[in-house]
């Protein structure tokens, strides 16, 4: 797939869209009239600069959540979301990442078009086609559609939180990137929280790769499971890797690091170059014998997909049950589009 350019721009704070007036013109109705001069484009007698759906026409201006965006071009007419500043865009908008014309906020599934993304058999607010466990209520997701630098639920275990940025790629896709290309440094950021079990999704762009330095795998994933180990980090990991001793490129499974070694518990040959390459992953870590913190093991599995080219595998019995979610990369620069978190577990 070819890669496309990224276009970097600061979040500055945008312009946004005034209240309607609540009072009349003269005319006998409550909608402000367009006067001579001003700009209506969408012809329904109320001025661009107090239509809260300047481009839908709707003459009374019907608001049901409050958000300053009318009924009538609300993504979300039950659930408030207003216009946000977004990278990338000359306007505030109301932020709807897969693009299926449901907002974020509303959206059961927001990184995903399928039509079950909005059945949600078990009422937990998550919907079937994204849900790990659609007959079994979850605790509430975490999503983040990476629109906005690193907020203070992230920090940096390796590298600085200043490598990563928000870029907008030319395609129109807004996400998170890790901007620094070297073979030394483990370029890890951490999501706050510890989670006993983990469902997580994203999708990962190689950009480049460090072929200069040994060691020869070099790799971009996504942690499921980090556990602080003083000198040495343990973690699993769920993404793509690439060995420059033989050329070779795999779908990482459920790898066990520390910063002495590496440990393969099961990788996948993906064959072919990474760079320009994307790849939606899935990985998920379920505890076996014990519900107890820092007891038990895990079984763990991780897919892969890129065009029709799907990979994945499973690994049971694995140390380290729990830990943190996060991001890394390893001698590549790489770009995230999204993070999806579930706890793949009943509510207590």
């Amino acid at each position: 797939m070819m890669r496309g350019s990224l276009i970097l721009v600061s979040l500055t704070a945008a312009c946004t869209f005034g209240a309607p007036s609540s009072g009349g013109t003269g005319d006998g109705d409550d909608a402000p009239d367009a006067q001579d001069g001003a700009s209506d484009r969408d012809g329904d007698g109320v001025p661009d600069d107090r239509d809260n759906c300047p481009e839908v026409a709707n003459q009374g201006q019907e608001d049901g959540d409050g958000d300053g965006v009318g009924d009538a071009c609300d993504n979300c007419v039950s659930v408030a979301n207003p216009r946000r500043a977004t990278l990338g865009f000359d306007q505030p908008i109301q932020r709807d990442h897969d693009g299926d014309g449901r907002g974020d906020e509303c959206d059961l599934c927001p990184h995903l078009t399928s039509a079950m993304s909005n059945i949600d058999t078990d009422g937990d607010g998550i919907g079937d086609a994204c849900d790990p466990e659609p007959a079994v209520a979850n605790p509430a997701p975490y999503w983040n559609g990476f629109y906005d630098p690193p907020d203070a639920m992230w920090s940096a275990r390796r590298g600085s939180i200043s490598d990563w940025e928000v870029v907008r790629r030319d395609d129109g896709k807004i996400g998170w990137r890790q901007k620094v290309l070297d073979g030394t440094t483990r370029h890890q950021i951490l999501l706050a929280g510890r989670r006993q079990e983990h469902w997580v999704q994203t999708v990962i762009s190689v950009e480049s790769i460090d072929t200069s330095q040994q060691p020869a795998l070099r790799s971009a994933t996504v942690s499921y499971g980090f556990e602080d180990l003083g000198t040495m980090d343990g973690y699993f990991s769920c993404g793509v890797r690439q060995n420059n001793q033989n050329n070779m490129s795999d779908v990482v499974v459920a790898l066990q690091h520390d910063e002495a070694n590496t440990l393969d518990t099961s990788v996948m040959s993906w064959g072919g170059a990474l760079v320009g390459t994307t790849v939606a992953v899935s990985a998920r870590a379920d505890r076996i014998g014990s519900t107890s913190p820092d007891q038990g093991t895990s079984s763990l599995s991780c897919a892969g997909v890129e065009g029709a080219k799907t990979k994945s595998a499973t690994v049971s019995s694995v140390v380290r049950p729990d830990g943190q979610v996060g991001l890394r990369t390893f001698g590549m620069t790489a770009w995230f589009d999204y993070i999806f978190v579930v706890e793949p577990r009943p509510r207590p």
